[in-house]
């Protein structure tokens, strides 16, 4: 659900489901825009649809494709909320390769809520500071952190 490990916070409690008027809408990008002409839906989709139209080469089972059915070409540009214009999958990952540590304790996260089979809890902020911490020296390997977290005591003793 995120990246950074800033999740969109949920939706108010008052904000009903809203069907944006589509009418003259040709594209994702169009309907994302239209969509965040609501107030309501404008504080959270500002900050999560530019990363998504960025994917938007990407059809709905991974293909890439330049072009929309009806030969519309794809627009893969946008700017996230800290002002950092974005063009496609290299952008987002020269945004994330800036923000290592950030995007590695997220990542460290999210794969120990998988090995742990349960969410997070406080207790487990001391594993996830440990691993964060011993990352930089192993370059961020994938590898170097699956071995971390397997050695953590969290995963030791679930």
């Amino acid at each position: 659900n995120n990246l950074l490990g800033t999740p969109p916070s949920p939706p108010p409690p008052d904000v009903e489901p809203i069907e944006p008027d589509t009418r003259g809408v040709t594209s994702i990008r169009q309907l994302m825009d239209k969509h965040r002409q609501n107030p309501a839906c404008n504080t959270c989709h500002r900050k999560i649809d530019p990363l998504g139209l960025a994917l938007e080469n990407f059809d709905h089972v991974g293909v890439w494709r330049d072009r929309y059915s009806k030969s519309l070409p794809i627009d893969a540009t946008g700017q996230l909320p800290d002002g950092s214009d974005i063009a496609g999958v290299d952008d987002i990952k020269h945004y994330l390769m800036d923000r290592p540590a950030q995007f590695t304790r997220c990542l460290t996260e999210k794969m120990l809520v998988y090995a742990l089979g349960r969410e997070l809890s406080f207790v487990d902020r001391d594993d996830i500071d440990r691993i964060s911490q011993a990352m930089p020296p192993q370059q961020y390997g994938l590898r170097e952190l699956i071995q971390q977290i397997v050695a953590s005591e969290a995963f030791q003793t679930k």
